[in-house]
């Protein structure tokens, strides 16, 4: 009788619940961070304020507050709000200032420069960016007078900073003091999330910044002595790799009460944010009039000189008449200069002790963290057939990966076996298992060079899948990843150590080289193939594709993202790839038009990647291991599997070795168009990766490979399928049954 199915029935509160635990997991603040939260001090080097009230009847004349400032061609302008009349019956217009340094402004005559246009709402808090040409600014608004506070995210653009196109039809609702930056082509925004206690900062996204889409939890709450009911007025740079926020609060502890400060924060990923352990760190100046009140709604900006300059709305001890009273501004040398991404880890060249037990160290925490087993049980292998095809055999296996949780797997060799073969692993991204075609691909290419495969179906995808489905993507999924998460197990950890079983099967073997094994994955499989090498150190070469050494994988899908930040809160990119030092050839392949992976499509993951594989050359040689980490660009490639490349089995041939086929030979045979391959074996493709930038660009060595459908590489018997030994399902079912055991 069949056994019961597992079923996620996991409610999504408690799955949200874990989810937000796992992100709590990064506790720590990255050593690449560190430098951010040494001490700030700001300076004011002015005599009074940079900008006063108007003259009466002027627009400014009552309220002043929100500098936003540009600079360009050495000249600063500064935006602000004002506003007149008694304070509950204000409306705010945006008013213009100039200046040769940043301290010394003059208004522009014809203030204001742009009004909502209706007489009743105001123009608060504006963000301006330069974008494709012109300026174009996000404000909130609200109507003071008849309105009950509802505050609207609107845009307007200018070539000139004066003449402002009409405001656009409400964006957002309870958006207050909105900041935003442009990375590449993706827009994002920090604001503070009013229309509810307490106010909090939030998050959102935008592909041409109007349609956003706002992150579901708020990235900055009220967690300090110092904070006061409510946070307010983010202000956001990206500078070198970090997101540094400066933001206000009430000041809890100030005397008298009623004073505001500004706290900072930086961030690796613009989510996770680490608090200065000094906030706030810019306080309220009694022995100045127009500031010993309040400072607040300021604008940041880094100057060429490295040094930052703050300009902030300011307010004077009760009782006054005015809402906001003047800008003042304030100058920070900034902290120590970046080192760059140098490894954290002791020097290999001076230190070679101590960078082993360092880097042992490193090793051993990231593996419990990812919650890679301990004890290993019997692999009990059982062959279920096999393909001949040409000068190649295809096996078909069944092994143990852990208790309830069995592993379908092919294993492609050469027919003719002459001596120990090297092997490799293949891990998969998103949706792949061993029967999707460029795994199949790569199986008989490797044979074919003389090099075992061993693919594997990654637990949740076709014959581990619950009702057989490719593509499924079953693993990626909050319910799932809630229950591995508290069973002490992330997913990643999960699909990385299959592979490490992979590699205890390919141990087993006489004819296999243990010596010589290593893998190769892209996407999702590329992380993978990441971690396997880093952690487990019998790997010798590494084939990681379509995959970033990048902080903006702290921004993907769960099963990369968790990870990632737990690595991060720890270890620079650096230190991570240093694990595999020296003894794995790694070689980072990626298209540099891959915008899957480079989703801000500027490039910053490719530099970033570059940086971290430059860093770990030195620890690689002290070691003995010079040249033997890189990373290989293919121009205007999109997301590939880069390990069927020529250039790949150039890596194979070099650091593992190719039984049957010369350098000469490899670089002498002919290519394929993977989309032609492709459409003569009539193979459909998914819509997101079947298009020329992506899979149908790819151009493979041309070996003769043939197209195998699902059912000829089927491993288990028809009555097995589905069952909990062969799922996602069934292996969550056993680890959170032990789990329940210890509790």
């Amino acid at each position: 009788m069949p056994a019961p199915q597992f079923r996620l029935r996991l409610d999504l509160a408690l799955a949200f619940c874990w989810l937000a635990a796992l992100a709590a997991f990064a506790q720590p603040v990255p050593p690449d961070l560190h430098r951010w939260l040494a001490p700030q001090t700001w300076q004011r080097d002015t005599d009074g304020p940079v900008i006063s009230l108007g003259h009466a009847g002027a627009f400014d004349d009552t309220h002043l507050f929100a500098p936003c400032v540009d600079s360009q061609d050495n000249v600063f302008r500064l935006w602000y709000c004002g506003s007149r009349g008694k304070v509950e019956e204000r409306v705010f217009d945006l008013g213009l200032a100039t200046s040769k340094d940043g301290r010394a402004f003059e208004k522009f005559a014809n203030n204001p420069v742009f009004r909502f246009g209706d007489g009743k709402h105001s123009i608060l808090t504006p963000t301006i960016l330069r974008d494709g040409g012109k300026l174009r600014m996000w404000f909130s608004a609200t109507d003071f007078v008849n309105g009950k506070g509802l505050h609207t995210l609107h845009e307007s653009s200018s070539t000139d900073g004066i003449q402002w196109s009409p405001p656009s039809a409400p964006l957002l609702t309870n958006v207050y003091a909105p900041t935003v930056i442009k990375l590449g082509r993706t827009y994002r925004m920090w604001f503070t999330r009013v229309g509810q206690n307490p106010w909090v900062i939030c998050h959102a996204t935008s592909r041409d910044g109007r349609a956003w889409q706002v992150t579901p939890a708020p990235v900055l709450e009220l967690n300090q002595p110092w904070e006061l009911d409510r946070l307010f007025y983010p202000t956001v740079q990206r500078v070198e790799g970090a997101y540094l926020m400066w933001y206000g609060s009430y000041w809890a502890q100030a005397k008298p009460a009623q004073k505001t400060a500004l706290g900072f924060a930086v961030s690796l990923d613009g989510l996770k944010w680490h608090k200065h352990p000094d906030n706030p760190v810019f306080r309220p100046e009694p022995k100045h009039d127009w500031e010993s009140h309040y400072v607040t709604s300021q604008s940041v900006m880094k100057l060429p000189d490295g040094s930052w300059r703050m300009w902030y709305a300011s307010r004077k001890k009760p009782p006054f008449n005015n809402k906001y009273f003047a800008i003042g501004t304030a100058r920070w040398e900034g902290p120590k200069a970046s080192v760059g991404p140098e490894l954290t880890l002791p020097d290999a060249g001076k230190e070679r002790a101590a960078f082993l037990a360092a880097q042992s160290e490193l090793r051993e925490r990231l593996r419990n963290e990812l919650g890679i087993p301990k004890q290993r049980v019997a692999l009990e292998p059982e062959a279920r057939g096999r393909i001949e095809h040409g000068d190649i055999v295809i096996e078909k296996w069944l092994f143990t990966s852990e208790p309830g949780s069995h592993v379908t797997a092919l294993l492609y060799r050469p027919k003719e076996i002459k001596g120990r073969l090297p092997a490799i692993v293949l891990t998969y991204g998103h949706g792949g298992s061993k029967s999707t075609w460029e795994h199949q691909y790569a199986g008989q290419l490797y044979a074919k060079a003389g090099v075992a495969c061993l693919a594997i179906d990654p637990v949740g995808e076709e014959e581990r899948n619950l009702r057989g489905g490719m593509g499924t993507r079953a693993h990626d999924n909050a319910q799932a990843d809630a229950l591995a998460a508290k069973a002490g197990r992330l997913m990643m950890g999960k699909l990385a150590f299959d592979a490490m079983r992979g590699i205890d099967f390919l141990e087993q073997r006489e004819d296999i080289d243990a010596q010589r094994v290593g893998v190769a994955g892209y996407s999702l499989g590329g992380a993978t193939a990441g971690w396997v090498a880093t952690l487990d150190t019998r790997v010798k070469l590494a084939l990681i594709c379509g995959w970033a050494f990048d902080d903006i994988t702290l921004r993907t899908k769960l099963c990369t993202r968790a990870p990632n930040s737990l690595m991060r809160a720890q270890s620079t990119w650096a230190d991570y790839a240093a694990l595999a030092a020296p003894r794995c050839a790694m070689l980072v392949m990626n298209g540099d038009a891959d915008t899957v992976i480079d989703t801000d499509d500027d490039k910053a993951a490719w530099d970033g990647t570059r940086r971290a594989i430059r860093a770990i050359e030195g620890a690689y040689a002290a070691l003995g291991g010079a040249g033997k980490a890189q990373t290989w660009f293919e121009p205007k490639g999109g997301h590939r599997p880069y390990f069927t490349y020529q250039a790949a089995l150039e890596w194979i041939h070099q650091h593992l070795g190719t039984p049957r086929m010369t350098l000469e030979q490899i670089r002498a045979r002919p290519t394929v168009n993977a989309g032609e391959w492709l459409d003569a074996r009539k193979v459909q493709l998914e819509r997101l990766y079947g298009t020329p930038l992506h899979w149908r660009g790819a151009t493979l060595p041309d070996l003769g490979v043939k197209y195998f459908s699902r059912d000829e590489l089927a491993v288990l018997r028809v009555e097995e399928k589905g069952q909990p030994a062969f799922t996602l399902e069934g292996w969550l079912q056993q680890i959170s049954a032990k789990t329940a055991e210890k509790q």
